[in-house]
């Protein structure tokens, strides 16, 4: 082991995630120079797997990111990729199992951060606000008994029913149609935005305010029962 690992650590890193996206086969030849060491830290193996699951799809990623686990089991980024790729193999047990376990971690990591500030709510409930005021008033008309809830990140239950515990937001209820078909729809219908998961992937509040519109919108589609292309050709977008 040399005597500053944890520099050699870091320098491989920094030269390893900028590639990541535009050149995965970079990773994978950069990876096999390391030293047997560095090819094993957790952060090495997590990038390898993204990189292989770039370059050859998931199946080549699953031992890199059983690995990773397997030597930082709190390594929640692994353990959600690893949950995605179990889904994408058609293991829904697996990928629960994983889920599960990111949705532990990361309301460990909510508290150690200091998520859920209150001045972080209020910007998500002030965008989400301004993007429902923007709409043309027949469609205002049609969200009346639609409330726009924040919750922290999605529900243990969510979770075992094969929810992304990262999802940034869910239409529950009765869509627009059903809601004007039925005369006593079963439940109501809510736009959940999951605030926590919103605010831990954009840190930047301008990224943040973006995100939170997008995600608006993208849920509206599910209550009116469109496509991306059906929203866009309502306005909203």
């Amino acid at each position: 082991m040399p005597r500053d690992p944890e520099r050699l650590l870091n320098a491989l890193l920094d030269a390893l995630e900028p590639l990541l996206d535009e050149a995965p086969e970079r990773v994978l030849a950069q990876i096999a120079r390391a030293a047997p060491w560095l090819r094993e830290e957790p952060e090495v193996l997590y990038l390898e797997a993204l990189a292989r699951w770039r370059v050859t799809g998931p199946a080549s990623a699953r031992a890199a990111l059983e690995r990773t686990v397997a030597r930082d089991p709190e390594h929640a980024d692994a353990r959600h990729a690893l949950g995605d790729l179990l889904g994408e193999l058609d293991d829904r047990a697996g990928m629960i199992a994983q889920w599960l376990e990111v949705s532990r971690l990361d309301a460990l990591t909510d508290r150690a951060r200091g998520l859920g500030r209150a001045e972080v709510r209020a910007r998500i409930t002030r965008v989400a606000e301004e993007v429902l005021a923007g709409l043309p008033e027949e469609l205002r008309e049609r969200l009346r008994n639609v409330p726009v809830v924040l919750e922290p990140r999605p529900s243990r239950a969510l979770v075992e029913d094969g929810f992304d515990p990262r999802a940034l937001g869910l239409f529950e209820g009765p869509d627009d149609f059903q809601q004007r078909s039925v005369e006593a729809p079963p439940q109501p219908a809510r736009i959940v935005l999951f605030a926590a998961n919103l605010e831990a992937s954009f840190p930047d509040p301008a990224e943040l305010e973006e995100e939170v519109e997008v995600t608006v919108l993208h849920e509206l589609g599910h209550y009116f029962g469109l496509d991306e292309d059906g929203v866009e050709r309502l306005g909203l977008e």
